[in-house]
Order: C-alpha cells, then sequence, then structure tokens
C-alpha cells in the first residue's frame, strides 16, 4: 500500500503543478503590470514592488489552489483510468472508498491552507496595501520636483521653477481644468507643503490666482493662500481580526466577502465526490467528458455562491450541503457500486 500511495501522490502533484505553475506565473505578470500603473502616479523602488507583490500573493494563491486541485485531482484520475491502472487498483481491493480516504488528508490540509489564507492573510494584506499605497501618494505629493511636466495635486497639476534643501517651492505655477466651463492659474512666487492633521496642503506666497471663463479673466493677487488635496488621501485605520471580520454584522459587503472566502476555502472537499465522479472512468465503454465536468461544476459553484452570498447567507449554507450531499450521492451511485 506504500508503494502505491506514493504513486498516487506522485501522479496527483504532477498534474497539480503543471497546472498551478502556469497559472501563478501569468496571475504574477498581470499583477506586475497592475502594480506598474500604480507608479504612474508614484514611485517605486525594485524592492517596494516585490513588497506590493507579496502582499498580493495571498489573494492570487487564493484564488488558484482550489480549482487547480479540483481539475489536477479529476485528471489524475483520468489519467489513471485511461491507462487501465483504476481497474488494477480496484482488483488487488483497493476501492474507490478507498481512494477517497487516501486523498482526504491532503484535501483537508488544502482547506486548512486556504482558511489561514482567506480569513487571516488576505484581509491583512489587503489593509497593508491600502496604508502602503496611501503613504505613498501621500509622499509623492511632499516630494514634488522640478520638471517641464506637471505633477498632479488633487485636481492641479503643479510646476515647479526650483526647490531648495530645506523643501522651499520657488516660481509656481498651478493650472487646473477640472471644471471644463473654466480654467484656473495660479502663481506664486514661494510655497511648500502642509500637512495639517493628515490632510496634504500646499501653501502659496506672494502671488496671482486666475480664473478664466469664456471670453473673462478675472484675477486677484494673494499673499497666502492653502489649497487642500482632500479628495485623494484619506486617513487609513488599521483593524485587527476580530475587528475586521465583526463588521460583517453590520457590513454586508463584508459579509458577502467572509461568506465567499468560506465557499472558495471548502472548494476542495466539497468537490472531492465530483473529481472521483467524473475522473473514474471504463476507458472502452465511457467517454471522457473530465474537462466539461471541471468547468462546468466550478462555474456552478462559484456563480451561485457569488450570486446569494449578498443576500441569503442562510442560502449559502444550504447549498454548499445540497452541493456536498449531490456529489455524494453521485459518487456512490456511479462509482462505488459500479467499481
Amino acid at each position: 500500500m506504500r508503494n502505491i500511495s506514493g504513486y498516487l501522490i506522485r501522479s496527483f502533484s504532477g498534474l497539480f503543478f503543471s497546472i498551478f505553475l502556469p497559472i501563478i506565473a501569468i496571475g504574477s505578470l498581470i499583477l506586475f503590470v497592475r502594480i506598474a500603473k500604480i507608479t504612474e502616479v508614484t514611485q517605486m523602488s525594485f524592492s517596494e514592488m516585490l513588497l506590493m507583490y507579496s502582499y498580493f500573493l495571498p489573494t492570487i494563491l487564493f484564488y488558484t489552489l482550489p480549482i487547480t486541485f479540483f481539475a489536477a485531482l479529476t485528471l489524475t484520475m483520468v489519467k489513471l483510468s485511461n491507462d487501465f491502472e483504476n481497474i488494477v487498483l480496484f482488483s488487488f481491493g483497493v476501492s474507490p472508498h478507498r481512494l477517497l480516504r487516501f486523498f482526504g488528508p491532503v484535501t483537508f490540509a488544502t482547506v486548512a491552507l486556504l482558511l489561514l489564507l482567506s480569513l487571516a492573510l488576505i484581509p491583512i494584506t489587503k489593509q497593508l496595501t491600502k496604508s502602503f499605497i496611501s503613504y505613498k501618494s501621500v509622499h509623492a505629493v511632499l516630494n514634488v520636483e522640478p520638471s517641464q511636466f506637471g505633477q498632479k495635486f488633487g485636481d492641479w497639476l503643479v510646476f515647479l521653477e526650483s526647490k531648495d534643501e530645506k523643501g522651499n517651492l520657488h516660481d509656481i505655477v498651478l493650472y487646473n481644468a477640472a471644471d471644463p466651463k473654466e480654467e484656473q492659474v495660479l502663481i506664486a512666487k514661494k510655497g511648500g507643503f502642509v500637512n495639517e492633521k493628515g490632510i496634504v496642503g500646499l501653501k502659496l506666497e506672494n502671488g496671482e490666482a486666475y480664473r478664466i471663463r469664456h471670453d473673462v479673466i478675472e484675477q486677484i493677487n494673494f499673499k497666502v493662500m492653502k489649497i487642500y488635496d482632500t479628495s485623494t488621501h484619506k486617513a487609513f485605520t488599521y483593524h485587527n481580526l476580530a475587528e475586521y471580520w465583526l463588521a460583517a454584522f453590520t457590513d454586508r459587503k463584508r459579509l458577502k466577502d467572509f461568506i465567499i472566502f468560506i465557499a472558495v476555502s471548502l472548494f476542495p472537499l466539497i468537490t472531492l465526490f465530483y473529481a472521483l465522479v467524473y475522473g473514474i472512468i471504463h476507458p472502452r465503454y465511457d467517454k471522457n467528458f473530465s474537462y466539461v465536468a471541471i468547468f462546468a461544476v466550478t462555474t456552478l459553484y462559484y456563480g451561485v455562491i457569488s450570486s446569494i452570498a449578498k443576500t441569503s447567507p442562510v442560502g449559502s449554507v444550504l447549498f454548499l450541503a445540497l452541493f456536498l450531499t449531490a456529489g455524494a450521492a453521485l459518487f456512490y451511485r456511479k462509482v462505488q457500486k459500479r467499481f
């Protein structure tokens, strides 16, 4: 039995990693493109990009592992069936129920890992990502440098002639065309950034302000003017895991996330029966519908859970129980009784 167990685990792991690694590579490539778009508004070093990648990695793993596990297990059973190895195993007394029990520990370990990712690591990394982006955005604003290209500050484009070692800005021009009916231009001899109660502001000294509407130009002179950017940088508050998930009692979106996380984490366990139902076949008499089954089972499961998680938490639990019961019944009727 030890040799059989080793052979089964080698067959499963080979298929698992042949599916898992390309998906992770594609997901990582898409993720780096997404991170690169963030660098359009704020500078990041390579180490900071890797840090951002590590924050997103638990989410990638969480949504990749369940489907990969189900597909790999189904295709492993199909391969054993096509090579007539399942028939040999059954002739030696290894029943389908025994195969089910063999993959049980691997399945429960996968479910435990998914619960750790979804209920602990993803909430933590989501908050760390928001905190990091908020910090980098504010840091980018406070580090506006002289350039021929405008740098964003809220709805304003900022142009500088020079910046001294103390951070004072000289010969500043701000341009705002957020309103299509008018344009605003501010010119100041001197200025600097201020941070008042977490809100970033730009203090301008000795300048002129212009408002251009059609053919009308309005001008005022000022000694001191402060402009605040309240639209993009919001205060961030970190919540521990207990506070984060207790919010599900009052926040329906958080409740939906919780239900979906639990359902996706249980996906390998609930679809264990289906993997054997559509994987264990007699190659001479049965047609191979494994790929169609993988797509159909996954689509049905994720589609129903996503649609009812927010509106009916009790319905979500009933659906999981029904889906598991249906898989067990199919396994008993199509596999256990037959082989």
